[in-house]
C-alpha cells in the first residue's frame, strides 16, 4: 500500500509540475512579417502570412487564421498544438477572388492551458 501511495504521489506531482513551471504570467511576443497593414494582393497571386512568436516561457500553441471580413468566413488557417517557447509559421494562400474582399490575418497564441490568449493581426484587400 505505502508504495502505491508514493506512485500516486509521484505521478500527480509530475502532472501538476509538467505544464505549470512557475507562476509567473507568461507573456508572447507575435511578429508578423508579412502581410503588412493595408497591403493588396491581386488576383492570382500569392499571399504570404510570414512570422515568429517567441514566448517568455513555455507556449501552448498559436491559430493562424485568414478572414474574409466581409461576410465573416475562415478563407485558411494554420494551427500548432505543442509546447515551445518560439515558432516560426511561412504559409501561402493564392487570391482567387471574384469581388474586392476585405480580409484580416489574425495569429492567436495560447499562452497556458487557462485559456489566456494574445493575438495580432492585419487588414489587407484582395483585388480581383
Amino acid at each position: 500500500m505505502k508504495k502505491y501511495n508514493l506512485i500516486l504521489i509521484v505521478t500527480l506531482g509530475f502532472l501538476t509540475l509538467s505544464c505549470h513551471k512557475n507562476n509567473d504570467e507568461v507573456t508572447a511576443t507575435i511578429n508578423l512579417l508579412e502581410p503588412m497593414e493595408n497591403d493588396t494582393i491581386a488576383f492570382g497571386t500569392e499571399l504570404h502570412m510570414h512570422g515568429t512568436i517567441t514566448g517568455s516561457d513555455e507556449l501552448h500553441g498559436y491559430n493562424l487564421s485568414l478572414l474574409n471580413t466581409d461576410n465573416a468566413t475562415t478563407l485558411f488557417s494554420a494551427s500548432a498544438t505543442n509546447h515551445q517557447t518560439s515558432y516560426s509559421f511561412d504559409e501561402h494562400w493564392v487570391n482567387a477572388a471574384t469581388d474586392t474582399t476585405h480580409l484580416e490575418v489574425q495569429v492567436e497564441v495560447e499562452l497556458d492551458h487557462d485559456g489566456n490568449k494574445t493575438t495580432k493581426s492585419v487588414h489587407l484587400v484582395a483585388l480581383p
